[in-house]
């Protein structure tokens, strides 16, 4: 028998886990592990939410810290939109999937990425620059095609991963051409500077795992050569 959180081996008749203290469910015939567990996982659950919590106060005080500083000392808000976008971007990443049960990736990745954007408009706006709309606007949704559907795929599908690794790998490749066009009509770049380079290597990565996918040697050798 193992310890339901941390998988340590148990020994007969323990009532509490010697490593981390969780106590020990024993199953009777009539009774099913959803409730015999029940008392466990509430446990975990309201760990993250303290966490979540705690952390959310902490960006809060750190916002009206930065707010009062810039406010008495410069009599405008100066450096600290950077500070402020960089703590609710943190937080959009790092503390909001927290207060969620089972936070799905396939809806946190965009909010990511827009949050990103929202981050990158106002250095834009701030600096008086024209590079949103024609570079980073056009990469980040680069960025969120990519992994959303890269994650959905490796998330949905239970087959075929060679297949879907190699075509994520050949899909970033190619939007290394991409980035260098927008680089290039933004400011005024040399194009096929670099995207190259570096299109041909993941096409080279990507076509040998789809290779992998199809020719069965192949596949079970790198499945035993990596631990696949």
């Amino acid at each position: 028998m193992y310890c339901v959180k941390c998988g340590v081996k148990l020994q007969d008749n323990v009532s509490v886990c010697p490593l981390c203290g969780t106590k020990v469910a024993y199953l009777d015939e009539n009774e099913t592990a959803e409730i015999r567990y029940s008392h466990i996982l509430p446990e975990q659950r309201y760990g993250s939410l303290t966490f979540a919590s705690i952390f959310s106060a902490l960006c809060l005080i750190a916002i009206i810290t930065v707010l009062i500083v810039c406010f008495n000392v410069y009599g405008h808000l100066s450096w600290g939109g950077y500070v402020i976008f960089a703590i609710l971007l943190f937080y959009c990443i790092f503390i909001l999937p927290l207060w969620f049960y089972k936070p799905n990736p396939v809806i946190f990745v965009p909010i990511d990425h827009l949050a990103t954007a929202l981050y990158l408009l106002y250095i834009c706006l701030v600096n008086n620059g024209h590079w949103f709309l024609s570079f980073a606007m056009p990469v980040t949704i680069i960025s969120c095609i990519i992994c959303t559907t890269s994650i959905a795929l490796t998330k949905y599908v239970k087959k075929g991963g060679y297949f879907i690794a190699g075509g994520i790998i050949i899909a970033i490749g190619l939007s290394a051409i991409l980035i260098e066009f927008f680089e290039h009509l933004t400011f005024n770049t040399q194009m096929f500077l670099w995207s190259l380079y570096v299109a041909g290597s993941f096409f080279v990565v990507g076509l040998f795992l789809i290779l992998a996918g199809i020719i069965k040697p192949l596949r079970v050798y790198l499945n035993k050569r990596f631990f696949i």
